[in-house]
């Protein structure tokens, strides 16, 4: 063996775990971690270790304790799982492998690597191999300097607020089950991990990381301590500081309802700031929780931190200093601008239809002519705008996508049947045939005038074979395209529309679809359908 098989074997050990940390799918874990596993095989069937560097290395100790561990042992009396493995490695070593059987796949094989962790009572070749990954795992860069959590009390969320309901126990007695593949990993946004929680003990063990405090003082909630809590179902709670979904593991005061995401305490607070797109003076932070109403918003909401200017009587959520200035939702054909304040008379808002409070903020559309205004928590809602603010940019001209093109009078080629010419159908004392339906709405035609198909039954309203190929939709942000068939949709969501939730038969060939959302025809169309 060559003196760097020891940073080899050390670098594939570290490998191997990442793959079984960030692998998104079963196929991909098995695949590349039986990859792994035999090159480690290999590696260590061709050391050399009368000449390894003296005096040994804690990881290389153990490695040749672990050949001298398999070398010794007989087969005859070791448990099945572990007779199948090394069978099936052997297989996957040996080139010229007189086996009958194709090797079983590595999904087997990793079955197999599985069952035996939990055999009992352990064998000593297993237990030096949990010794050299417990080893090693430390010594990755990413993860020797993280923090482990260890929570000490578990809450439950009932009716909007949290209740301690049992202390935190070691989940699981397998040392097996404390492996990275078993931690939650958390950092700040853009930036490395830097604290982890394992699943396998709660937090238990990993005496070797440093332990995250179980309680602090924040300044943002001075008036009581935080303690750092396990909660199995969050739900709709957001956390104090930057309004997003909490984790399983955060820190919370009982007596307040106040909860922080562990990235949020890590934060250095901004005590004061300058931004004059909201204000012309400086903003300091104001660290209670208080129902103050925002002058952006116009809402008393106390679920997270408020910038204040005194003088002026100036209050505005942490949350809405990043309010957009122009946008495009989903509910109105225009463009729509904030506006610190309205004009006098009556105004309700075009998502929610509630009041509108003239005093305070909102968005109101820039169209000469038009009343169109929309509160700016309602204007600024996932499910409404795109997350674009369109401050400074230039109105984009949508290009006309055409339904079909003329042929001659009467005569079209539509977009969803392209194979073959539509012509016009305008009778009217023509007889009802209730097995004629438009392929589009998957109505009956009646006496409607409908486009046929020359040479097969495929049939659309007039109606239907008119409509715009682009609209904007209110149940989606973005602009949706009408396309034939399931052209373009994700094979999960082919079935269910993104309306209704009912299922789309097979004959309702039309959908509107805009990255994974579809809609049925009938969900998507104007109700100005005369059919």
């Amino acid at each position: 063996m060559d003196w760097d098989s020891e940073p080899k074997l050390l670098s594939l050990i570290s490998r191997l775990m990442h793959v079984y940390n960030i692998a998104e799918s079963d196929s991909a874990l098995n695949s590349e971690g039986v990859a792994l596993i035999m090159q480690i095989v290999s590696l260590i069937s061709t050391m050399d270790l009368d000449l390894q560097p003296k005096p040994e290395s804690k990881l290389m100790s153990l490695t040749t304790q672990a050949i001298s561990a398999f070398t010794s042992m007989d087969l005859k009396y070791q448990p099945t799982p572990l007779v199948e493995l090394i069978s099936l490695i052997s297989q996957k070593v040996s080139i010229d492998s007189e086996a009958e059987s194709v090797p079983k796949s590595d999904s087997y094989f990793m079955f197999l690597v599985q069952q035996i962790t939990g055999v009992s009572p352990e064998q000593e070749l297993i237990s030096l191999i949990h010794q050299i990954l417990s080893l090693v795992i430390p010594m990755d860069p990413k993860w020797k300097n993280l923090t482990s959590f260890c929570p000490q009390v578990e809450v439950n969320l009932e009716e909007g607020k949290f209740h301690v309901t049992k202390e935190v126990m070691k989940r699981s007695e397998s040392k097996w089950m404390c492996l990275p593949i078993r931690w939650e990993k958390f950092g700040l946004k853009g930036e490395d991990t830097s604290h982890f929680f394992c699943k396998g003990c709660n937090g238990k063990d990993h005496h070797e990381y440093e332990k995250a405090p179980v309680e602090i003082k924040h300044p943002l909630h001075p008036k009581h301590s935080l303690q750092l809590v396990k909660s199995i179902y969050t739900g709709a709670k957001k956390c104090y500081c930057c309004d997003e979904s909490l984790r399983v593991i955060f820190y919370y005061c009982s007596a307040c309802d106040y909860a922080m995401n562990i990235t949020c305490v890590e934060k250095p607070r901004v005590l004061s700031i300058d931004h004059r797109k909201w204000h012309e003076h400086d903003l300091a932070l104001f660290p209670r929780k208080a129902p103050l109403t925002c002058d952006l918003c116009g809402l008393a909401d106390s679920s997270c931190p408020f910038y204040i200017c005194g003088p002026c009587d100036f209050v505005v959520h942490q949350r809405c200093i990043s309010l957009p200035r122009v946008i495009r939702i989903s509910r109105h054909l225009h463009r729509i601008s904030f506006t610190p304040s309205f004009d006098l008379g009556d105004r309700s808002c075009g998502v929610c239809r509630k009041e509108i409070n003239k005093d305070y903020g909102g968005y109101s559309c820039i169209t000469k002519g038009c009343s169109y205004a929309a509160h700016s928590r309602c204007a600024t809602q996932n499910n409404v705008w795109d997350g674009k603010d369109l401050e400074n940019m230039p109105e984009e001209v949508e290009e006309e996508l055409e339904p079909f093109v003329r042929i001659s009078n009467g005569v079209i080629q539509h977009f969803s049947h392209e194979h073959h010419h539509m012509r016009l159908n305008e009778e009217t004392d023509r007889e009802y045939d209730e097995d004629k339906q438009c392929q589009a709405c998957v109505m009956p035609i009646y006496f409607d005038n409908f486009y046929s198909c020359i040479q097969c039954d495929f049939i659309l309203h007039e109606d239907c074979a008119n409509l715009s190929r682009k609209i904007h939709n209110p149940i989606h942000p973005h602009l949706l395209t009408l396309v034939g068939g399931h052209e373009g949709v994700m094979k999960y969501h082919k079935d269910r529309c993104s309306g209704c939730s009912y299922i789309c038969k097979a004959v309702s060939i039309m959908s509107v679809v805009q990255k994974n959302v579809i809609l049925r025809y009938m969900c998507s169309a104007p109700q100005s359908l005369s059919h």
